[in-house]
């Protein structure tokens, strides 16, 4: 217990020296990152393949696990984008200063939270992606990742200390913490060490984490996600057949892709026809209440078409697992999103404007697509120059994540000697 405080220790020294440093050099430290990465990408391939020989091929959370060529050169470009992306710390630049009738001048400027401790499963690049979004916005990280990634996780954390030292920064900046569950709770009751935890993840770590952290938690929430499929499509059900097939299957296994389709029950058969067919052609399950299963099995053979328990509206799929449950009107819709979401990202596709405003007022989602694929609910789609996570919660920070997630404020007042 005592190394890893004292390790913390050094980390938050490490963080109150760097959130000084200039913009122009966290730039460089972020692009230097995504150049070794590049660099080593052999050996990322090689210890990466350690971690997946240790995980079956069925594993939904393979997918994840994975770093081929491809994945590693978005890591690379992830640094890129960032360093295009202006300063963080000046969020609040143009907020007007505050004179007050005492003859106070009163400015609120933005500054780095502190040390950003982020607790995460099978996914590599997030080390990549915490990292560079804390350096950017001059912060300290503590990185927790899993079993699952250990040697991936490794060799990108030697990666980025690399660089650092390079560039006569203490490595102490960013701490791999150790992989043992029960040191964990060092980590939850380290008041004053580190100031915030993220946790990315299933809903179970994310629960244990708020349930057990002394420290301020960020929820990045599982990803239950919806879409209502209204009866006014008639114009545009080309367009909305392939966005559902997106939306459940170009990577089924990460947080914004789908989990429930609401179809309204008013829609004409051919057009479920030619989506069913889509669903079928891609080997998708489709899971529903005995009520519905009746009307899916003229289109799905039995071995893809299963009853569903309830507690399957509340899952997070992560796989070729699809709720599909038929809904009388879009308030039927809303009254079950509004029931089982985990306000992640939901949405509508429908060409009727009065449903589409009744829908958004009333779902209360981090993020909300009309007429657009959930997985678009992304840092990096957003313009943010990739993400921490995707926050459930209203507050500090809500919806995709960016560096200026990370950031906070306070309040310079100036007077000429007022005393009160």
């Amino acid at each position: 217990m005592e190394n890893i405080l004292q390790d913390l220790q050094k980390t938050k020294i490490s963080s109150e020296k760097f959130k000084n440093t200039s913009f122009e050099m966290r730039n460089k430290l972020i692009k230097e990152i995504g150049d070794n990465i590049k660099k080593n990408k052999d050996l990322i391939i090689a210890e990466n393949k350690k971690d997946l020989k240790k995980m079956t091929e069925d594993n939904p959370m393979r997918d994840r696990l994975l770093l081929d060529e491809k994945r590693i050169n978005s890591m690379s470009e992830a640094c890129y984008d960032l360093v295009d992306i202006e300063d963080p710390l000046l969020k609040y630049k143009d907020e007007k200063i505050i004179e007050t009738k005492d003859g106070l001048k009163i400015k609120k400027i933005g500054v780095p939270i502190g040390v950003v401790a982020c607790i995460y499963e099978a996914r590599p690049n997030v080390t990549i992606d915490i990292v560079i979004m804390a350096i950017k916005s001059g912060n300290g990280t503590v990185l927790r990742g899993g079993n699952q990634a250990l040697f991936s996780n490794k060799i990108l954390v030697k990666i980025i200390d690399d660089v650092l030292e390079k560039n006569n920064f203490d490595k102490s900046l960013i701490y791999n913490f150790p992989l043992e569950r029960e040191k964990l709770n060092i980590l939850y009751t380290s008041v004053g060490l580190v100031d915030v935890i993220i946790p990315r993840g299933g809903k179970d770590l994310i629960d244990s984490v708020r349930k057990k952290s002394l420290i301020p938690v960020i929820e990045t929430g599982a990803g239950v996600v919806h879409l209502y499929l209204d009866q006014y499509i008639e114009n545009t059900i080309d367009k909305a057949i392939p966005l559902i097939i997106n939306a459940k299957v170009s990577r089924p296994s990460v947080c914004n892709s789908l989990d429930t389709l609401l179809i309204n029950e008013n829609i004409k058969q051919e057009y479920l026809e030619k989506l069913f067919y889509e669903f079928k052609k891609n080997n998708v399950h489709i899971l529903a209440i005995e009520k519905d299963i009746c009307i899916l099995s003229k289109y799905f053979e039995e071995d893809n078409l299963h009853k569903i328990k309830e507690v399957e509206f509340f899952t997070e799929q992560l796989s070729l697992k699809l709720n599909i449950k038929f809904v009388e009107s879009i308030e039927e819709g809303i009254k079950h999103i509004q029931k089982y979401s985990s306000k992640h990202s939901d949405g509508i596709l429908s060409e009727n404007k009065e449903n589409i405003d009744i829908f958004q007022k009333n779902i209360d989602s981090s993020v909300i697509h009309i007429n657009t694929s959930p997985r678009f609910s992304d840092g990096s789609c957003f313009g943010f120059g990739g993400e921490i996570g995707i926050s459930t919660q209203k507050l500090h920070a809500r919806g995709p994540m960016g560096a200026e997630s990370l950031v906070t404020y306070k309040y310079i007042v100036c007077s000429d000697w007022k005393m009160r």
